[in-house]
């Protein structure tokens, strides 16, 4: 038999009146607290971007949002990136994320501005979400605060800010809003919470991170499972639940399908990532120490930890305070308000530990997604939702009145502070500044191995023998962890406090918020967007148009915000085809071996121009060898369909690319080998976007016309009036090059990127908007005539 309270908590259904007041002053303060913590950084006349020059932002969101909004800004939804690894899809690609409401910013504001307000508009809507998601499960005004709190500054979080994952940053803050919901439909059943659930699975999905997305949806699927069990009305929820899932895909197909149809063509296409590769990134188990100490194995403020793996995705601080009532929460928590907390805690932690346990192998065989990404440490977000989530549920039990704390709760916590007094003097009395020995360099030596059996070290090798660099690593371990016995000190004072004075439950909320300022103020960095332009003088020395490419290897997407056109990038998307084409060209490992750019495979690619980076300053080679137009006329062909013998072809010193083009099946019409009169053939552009070419030529005999723009099937070429061949076909030339075949006399055509589902997409969803808005206006409609019923009567 269900208990009549587990799914209908009187938290829920019986919220006092007067409380409603305490929720708006909570969530106006959440805000004031994000908006606060950033003041120095919004409220500048001239801002400078929030995270690391050198991060991903620097280095790819400034110039896919510059990029890509400018153009929506001329009325343009950019489809394809013209503009680095001689062109890649663009929208497809999901962390462009042209269809986000939210990123709508970039088409008003100054994109320095807009980065800064976005990273902390998201930070407010993670913190409210949560707030509304705890509100939800009954707890009190100071308990939802508490919790968004640990959620918003937390180390899963925050420190994605340093690196620039503005994706991650944007993804995240969706998901408490999305359990929210899933708790809505099983607690009321009500299609008021499809709605809701319906555009917050929408909005994590168009945010542009499918890994959040995959992530969230198998923890949901697991908590849904869990939930579904004892229910009573699993039919119902079960529909409302595929209601919201399947009609948010379909409000999003555009992006989704078109996303999934370029995901094929990518390296991650649908031969997947190979096993060692998606085991990257796995949490390590030692990392578990950054539940009270978040800087045991060094900081990325200041450039020193020697953990495994990144720190941001290997942190799981949330504040000392936040763990310890976490804990109370679990062992002191109602039912109805816990609801599945820890075993989710659980299982998502062993998720994230990945390849640390043999699960991962199982879920890489045989559940589709596991083999698609890296990175499994990711599930310590969603984890960590459910962590906070407990926290609040402890501080809520801690404010009601008649909650005393027992004096074994109160003796256990400072007993724990103690011992991590003692655990640090042990670490530092280890170690000496002039030789590295000791158990503590025996531990720094078992991290480094077992780091480098993953292949996930980013600390230089040598450094782990360094005396001093030992010596301070135990001394930044032993403060981070003399902090938590302080705190933990702290807190079984204020615990004791709290069984004769209720007050002290805010001296606990302070004592949490100054953790978290400590831990989140130094992971503010910001840079000045003018540092990442490329130089003046490169800019007089490269012409503003040519038929040529760059190769920019100090900045490689810079070409999208300089108007260039560069043949590499820095993009997950790269098409497959031109991955092993620029691998089999040295995978542009050029750093020493400059003379290797004037090999014929860049000189196909039309590169003329080369920044290298030099003592962490960039250098310009002009290079002298000949590179192809970007239209040619070819009448010499050979077909070959072996990936590696054209390659090797192409690499010949006898295979001569302005006379002869390699294509991988018939033309029709076939070209003419010979011709008297081929030097009065004409072919121009008349007309270009990012996403079409308009073409015209006159030839005096059947030629392959060779575009030197990558190739993609989703190209496609429509004749138009006037053109004496009624039907074109777009052809791989040289492996990632484009060929058309073309008959004797005029043509006039069009080759457009424009992928089938698409515009399938477009279709499916601008009908789901509009029933989505229409279901909308019908539940507003029947409120108001139920409030208004109820007012008559």
């Amino acid at each position: 038999m269900v208990a009549k309270n587990e799914y209908q908590p009187e938290e829920v259904i019986e919220q006092p009146g007067n409380q409603s007041r305490g929720y708006l002053i909570a969530a106006l303060a959440l805000a004031a607290f994000a908006i606060i913590m950033f003041a120095d950084v919004l409220f500048k006349t001239n801002p400078q971007i929030l995270s690391y020059l050198g991060s991903d932002l620097s280095k790819e969101f400034i110039d896919w949002r510059c990029f890509g909004f400018e153009q929506l800004r001329h009325g343009n939804l950019a489809l394809w990136n013209p503009h680095v690894y001689c062109g890649i899809p663009f929208f497809g690609g999901f962390q462009s994320a042209l269809l986000y409401p939210l990123n709508f910013l970039f088409m008003i504001l100054p994109p320095a501005r807009a980065f800064n307000v976005s990273i902390v508009l998201h930070i407010i809507l993670t913190g409210l979400f949560m707030f509304l998601w705890a509100r939800h499960r009954g707890l009190k005004p100071q308990a939802c605060f508490f919790s968004a709190v640990l959620l918003m500054f937390c180390g899963p979080y925050f420190m994605h800010i340093c690196v620039g994952h503005v994706s991650n940053l944007c993804a995240m803050a969706w998901v408490p809003l999305v359990f929210l919901c899933i708790d809505g439909i099983f607690d009321k059943r009500s299609l008021n919470w499809v709605i809701t659930g319906i555009a917050a699975v929408s909005m994590l999905i168009l945010a542009g991170h499918p890994q959040y997305v995959f992530y969230t949806a198998v923890t949901a699927a697991v908590y849904c499972m869990l939930l579904l069990v004892n229910h009573p009305y699993r039919i119902r929820v079960l529909s409302l639940l595929g209601i919201m899932c399947v009609w948010a895909g379909l409000l999003v197909s555009v992006q989704l399908l078109t996303g999934l149809q370029e995901s094929a063509y990518s390296i991650r296409g649908d031969e997947g990532l190979g096993f060692n590769f998606a085991a990257f990134f796995s949490f390590p188990p030692e990392n578990l120490l950054t539940l009270i100490a978040p800087n045991f194995f060094g900081s990325i403020s200041d450039n020193s930890y020697w953990g495994r793996c990144y720190l941001w995705e290997m942190s799981l601080f949330f504040s000392v305070t936040g763990f310890v009532l976490a804990i109370y929460g679990q062992v002191y928590g109602s039912g109805s308000q816990r609801r599945y907390c820890m075993t989710l805690i659980i299982v998502l932690f062993i998720l994230a530990m990945g390849a640390h346990t043999p699960l991962l192998k199982f879920l890489y065989n045989f559940v589709p997604g596991f083999d698609k990404f890296r990175g499994n440490s990711k599930f310590i977000f969603p984890m960590t939702v459910f962590a906070v989530m407990l926290s609040g549920i402890g501080l809520h039990r801690l404010i009601t009145l008649n909650s005393k704390p027992c004096l074994r709760w109160i003796i256990g916590i400072g007993f724990a502070g103690i011992c991590l007094f003692a655990v640090a003097g042990a670490i530092v009395g280890s170690v000496s500044e002039y030789r590295a020995d000791g158990w503590w360099h025996d531990f720094m030596k078992f991290v480094q191995s077992a780091a480098a059996e993953f292949h996930e070290s980013y600390c230089e090798s040598s450094l782990y023998d360094n005396s001093r660099f030992v010596f301070f690593a135990a001394y930044r371990a032993s403060i981070s962890l003399v902090i938590a016995a302080v705190t933990l000190v702290l807190l079984s004072c204020l615990f004791a406090l709290k069984r004769r004075w209720h007050y002290a439950v805010y001296a606990v909320i302070l004592l949490a918020m100054s953790e978290l300022i400590m831990f989140a103020f130094p992971l503010r960095p910001t840079f000045d967007s003018a540092a990442i332009k490329m130089p003046q003088q490169f800019q007089k020395n490269i012409p503003s148009k040519g038929d040529f490419r760059i190769l920019n290897m100090f900045d490689k997407n810079a070409a999208m915000i300089d108007g260039m056109f560069d043949v590499w990038g820095d993009d997950p998307g790269i098409l497959r085809r031109y991955a092993y084409f620029m691998d089999f060209a040295e995978n542009l490992d050029h750093d020493a071996v400059t003379k290797s750019f004037s090999h014929r495979f860049f000189s196909l690619l039309r590169l003329r121009y080369v920044i290298v980076q030099e003592n962490n300053q960039p250098r310009l080679l002009t290079l002298s060898n000949p590179v192809l137009p970007r239209l040619t006329l070819v009448r010499d062909f050979q077909v070959m369909k072996d990936r590696d013998d054209i390659l090797n072809l192409l690499a010949s010193p006898e295979f001569d690319p302005n006379q002869t083009v390699i294509l991988e099946s018939q033309p029709e019409p076939l070209p003419q080998r010979s011709c008297t009169s081929c030097n009065q053939d004409t072919v121009k552009i008349i007309d270009e976007s990012t996403d079409h070419l308009t073409i015209e030529a006159d030839i005096n005999s059947p030629a392959i016309l060779l575009v030197t723009d990558a190739y993609h099937p989703n190209w496609k070429i429509t004749a138009l009036a006037g053109s004496s061949q009624s039907k074109y076909e777009l052809l791989p030339a040289d492996y990632v090059l484009r060929a058309v075949p073309l008959d004797k006399g005029v043509h006039r055509f069009r080759m457009e990127y424009r992928p089938t589902v698409f515009i399938a997409g477009m279709w499916i969803s601008t009908v789901s908007l509009a029933a989505y808005f229409l279901l909308c206006l019908q539940r507003l409609y029947s409120l108001c005539k139920k409030r208004k019923n109820t007012e008559l009567h």
